[in-house]
């Protein structure tokens, strides 16, 4: 028991592509999830009674409606402990942007109270547990990329070539309810598994394969995420997309230099914001 404190990347999907539509409601994806250097830090403290959970600056995301106060309830009625805890998040990570910082800050609760409340729980219960909570947080569970099927839960860790960001965040958010209830599902198909990891074997055909099938739908909510995806490629982007249901867009660059230049050529919007961030292979 005692103190501890993580950190809980943000996430962008280099593609994104929606099977079709499951009985159960739920949407049967495949995508290349990628954690990057951007993320909340997560401090967890132990103590006598009940769970609190404080987000300072943010008051709206205080309390035990907080996905990450959600995760430490379930912890605990799986493993049958009865302990305190205080939960503090310093947010940096963008609410309802698609970059999936409620999912992460979740998964960092679970990993920290796996290594304060040892035994924790088997591998298999923390998965299925991570999933109850939200289609992202096994992701965050790993450490590193991923490809993700079904609903984002069968998880596959790759390697991928190194790659700089400009990260482009709007004055508004997007829901993802929002987002998959306009959704009109594309005629995609599963990639047979050459094809589905051929864009890894280079940052350049990287660039090239990146694909939303939700970008469509966001666009058509909100059109400044499209004229920003072109801002993002004149400026020198190999390549550009919308991370998740949006509305955070990014544009792919090889090196950092490469993305600062890139940065300085953006003709910025004067209501979104930017910033140059790196990817998991260039930390």
């Amino acid at each position: 028991m005692g103190t501890l404190e993580l950190r809980a990347p943000a996430k962008l999907n280099l593609w994104l592509r929606v099977i079709g539509r499951r009985p159960d409601g739920y949407h049967e994806l495949d995508s290349l999830m990628v954690p990057i250097g951007l993320w909340d830090d997560v401090w967890l403290e132990t103590g006598r009674n009940g769970i609190t959970c404080r987000c300072p600056g943010r008051p709206e995301l205080d309390g035990e409606h907080n996905l990450a106060a959600r995760a430490a309830r379930s912890w605990l009625r799986a493993s049958g402990r009865e302990i305190g805890l205080n939960i503090t998040i310093r947010k940096r990570i963008p609410v309802e942007a698609g970059l999936g910082g409620g999912s992460s800050d979740a998964a960092a609760v679970l990993r920290g109270l796996q290594r304060l409340a040892r035994p924790g729980l088997s591998a298999a219960r923390l998965a299925a547990l991570a999933l109850e909570l939200g289609a992202d947080v096994p992701f965050f569970l790993r450490e590193g990329p991923c490809l993700a099927a079904g609903v984002g839960e069968r998880l596959e860790p790759v390697d991928i070539p190194p790659f700089w960001v400009i990260l482009a965040r709007p004055p508004f958010g997007l829901s993802t309810r929002r987002v998959f209830e306009h959704l009109k599902i594309p005629l995609t198909s599963a990639w047979d598994g050459v094809s589905r990891k051929s864009p890894l074997e280079g940052f350049a055909r990287l660039a090239t394969s990146l694909v939303n099938d939700l970008q469509p739908t966001a666009i058509a909510l909100q059109a400044g995420i499209g004229e920003v995806l072109e801002d993002l490629l004149w400026a020198g982007a190999a390549g550009a997309s919308m991370s998740g249901s949006g509305p955070t867009v990014f544009g792919l660059f090889r090196t950092r230099r490469e993305a600062r230049a890139g940065l300085r050529r953006l003709e910025r919007r004067s209501d979104w914001g930017y910033s140059v961030v790196p990817g998991f292979e260039a930390q």
